[in-house]
């Protein structure tokens, strides 16, 4: 079992050969315990050092000498900085010793540690001990293993921010006022009413449905924060040989998809990372969308509508020199309900019209794609070449960069912050199930004593936003993700 008076350590810094190697060692009275295994040193003259005969370490300050094993044989001149408790990241007293980053020197270093009694820490175990310790909540905790594994310019801005502690801030004003609410309701139970009016449930409500409407901001800011994160979903969908696969290459500069002549050659969706200008994107090729008895190509088909109903930005990939020029505005209009009647959306993502193989196009051709833009003006139509030789797709690179400022924009004009874990979203989420539950039993005129149960119960799940958890294995599965050392 370990525990939290054990004395922890770990490289903090990336393994393998580098420059300086950092080892964290963190645990009550640590510095009494190991002090005497680190020797500085008085220069006495150029060739000869002795040993200082008193070592004296105060918070934050750095010594430079050598760690010396139980033999006193050096292992490595290193930079040994102590921080006192409980004003270390963990909260705990805490050495650092940069040594230089050679694995021999490392696996020394470690094997001594376990030899006077530390052991290895947990991944995530020094984060989790300054939870405990109350140096910082757990959405902040979680935030700063967000921001060790972003890889994203707008990933980093959002786990930046959450680090800063603005949704424990949000939350615990929705406490606050939670618990005023809840204060009426505790009264109207424990007194009469000639002592503090009349029961009147129907006052609280206002003031709770402004609260249930920014608890339902707040879950949802979770799916806005994935798009920021991880890149919105670009999805590209038409009939067979419509120019998706071949777009889809051009885009990410590489062959990933098949391009044939022969319909449906693609069957399955064909998924890779797009940065665009450094805007990142998911970027999804999927199978041509047709009436078959092809048993293959029906699971495609099935994929794509399954990815077109996850779409952030749906892209309709139409072949104009397959509509007739006489009745071109028609015969779009008509491929364009055929596609979203086999795709049975149920929501509307953003939607982009894309005519493709501008670089075949007719001059007739190219008059009607010209007319129907402008008669079709509230839709978003652009033309893009699919030659191989082409990479004419810059309307579309800049709509798709357009639309994901757009998302970026709204994320930091928002009042509300933005969740970054699955877990909070649900905490989130339990909170607006019980307080709307509440409302509910107001509408009733149900008894007070109930609905002040559920006001308690939505602001525990509150609380357990921000992680007053007590709970070990829960800590346990939220740490365990973090990285050794950390």
């Amino acid at each position: 079992m370990n525990s939290s008076t054990d004395i922890i350590f770990a490289q903090s810094s990336a393994s393998g050969r580098s420059a300086i190697s950092l080892h964290r060692v963190s645990g009550p009275s640590c510095l009494q315990r190991l002090g005497h295994l680190f020797r500085t040193f008085k220069r006495t003259s150029e060739s000869e050092w002795t040993p200082d005969a008193e070592i004296k370490f105060s918070h934050c300050h750095a010594r430079y000498g050598v760690v010396v094993d139980e033999n006193n044989a050096v292992i490595d001149d290193c930079l040994m900085t102590y921080y006192q408790a409980p004003l270390s990241y963990t909260g705990e007293e805490t050495i650092e010793l940069s040594c230089h980053g050679n694995p021999l020197i490392t696996t020394r270093l470690h094997s001594l540690l376990r030899k006077y009694g530390c052991r290895d820490a947990l991944p995530g175990e020094f984060t989790q001990r300054a939870f405990l310790n109350g140096k910082l909540d757990l959405t902040r905790a979680e935030a700063i293993d967000q921001l060790i594994h972003a890889d994203s310019a707008a990933g980093l801005d959002l786990a930046r921010k959450a680090t800063s502690g603005t949704i424990n801030r949000f939350s615990s004003n929705i406490r606050s006022r939670l618990i005023t609410v809840m204060s009426y309701f505790e009264a109207h139970i424990d007194f009469a009413e000639d002592e503090i009016g009349n029961y009147c449930a129907d006052s609280q409500i206002f003031e709770l449905k402004r609260i249930s409407d920014e608890l339902k901001q707040l879950r949802d800011s979770y799916d806005s924060g994935l798009k920021i994160r991880d890149g919105q979903k670009v999805v590209f969908v038409g009939e067979p040989n419509a120019g998706k696969s071949s777009l889809y290459n051009s885009l990410l500069g590489q062959d990933r998809a098949i391009v044939t002549d022969i319909p449906g050659t693609t069957r399955d969706v064909v998924e890779d990372k797009l940065t665009l200008k450094g805007h990142e994107f998911v970027l999804l090729d999927t199978a041509g969308i047709r009436t078959t008895e092809d048993k293959v190509e029906k699971i495609g088909v099935t994929r794509t509508i399954s990815s077109a109903m996850s779409a952030d930005i749906l892209c309709y990939l139409i072949d104009p020199t397959k509509l007739s020029e006489n009745t071109f505005e028609t015969d779009l209009k008509a491929a364009l309900n055929r596609l979203q009647t086999d795709l049975q959306m149920e929501r509307r993502p953003t939607e982009v019209i894309v005519f493709t193989k501008s670089d075949l196009w007719s001059p007739e051709i190219c008059e009607r794609v010209r007319e129907t833009t402008v008669a079709l003006s509230s839709q978003t139509l652009i033309s893009v070449s699919t030659s191989s030789q082409g990479n004419q797709h810059d309307q579309l690179t800049n709509i798709l960069i357009e639309l994901r400022q757009r998302l970026l924009n709204q994320g930091a004009r928002s009042e509300v912050p933005i969740l970054i874990s699955k877990r909070q979203q649900d905490k989130a989420d339990a909170a607006l199930q019980s307080l709307s539950e509440a409302m509910r039993l107001i509408k009733k005129d149900d008894y007070p004593e109930k609905i002040a149960s559920l006001l308690i119960a939505t602001t525990q799940h509150l609380t357990d936003v921000v992680g007053e958890v007590g709970n070990e294995d829960i800590l346990r599965n939220i740490f365990s993700n973090f990285c050794i050392g950390k």
